[in-house]
């Protein structure tokens, strides 16, 4: 028996967590939650993740600094990342040019789409 995809949810707004979190596992998927940077990247240190979705604009560590660190390390380097943001238009940042994502997922969002686009992501071979 396979387990269930783990995604990890990083934002610093516990009621967009929420959502997201219970629109993914209302889909079978294991979620992992963290509020700040400095705590997902030390989950993704010890654990393995199919799929990240990580909030832009946090206190602390940024969503970029978190994803260079990311894509930097041993474990978990080439998992896919999506950028979840309520910039209007996060492709206009210079970090946003450089960074290795999938694309980016607006906030607010429709969890019912969220959670298809999760699903898409995780069947795409990487």
């Amino acid at each position: 028996m396979t387990s269930a995809p783990q995604v990890l949810l990083v934002d610093d707004d516990p009621s967009v967590l929420r959502l997201a979190q219970f629109s993914l596992e209302d889909r079978g998927l294991t979620v992992v939650l963290a509020e700040e940077g400095e705590t997902a990247l030390d989950l993704l240190r010890n654990e393995d993740f199919q799929l990240v979705v990580l909030d832009l604009m946090m206190p602390g560590k940024s969503g970029f600094e978190v994803l260079q660190s990311l894509r930097a390390s041993e474990r978990n380097a080439d998992v896919p990342v999506y950028i979840l943001t309520a910039m209007a238009n996060p492709h206009d940042s210079e970090e946003a040019g450089a960074a290795d994502v999938l694309g980016y997922l607006r906030k607010p969002f429709d969890p019912s789409e969220f959670a298809n686009t999760v699903e898409l992501a995780l069947k795409r071979p990487y």
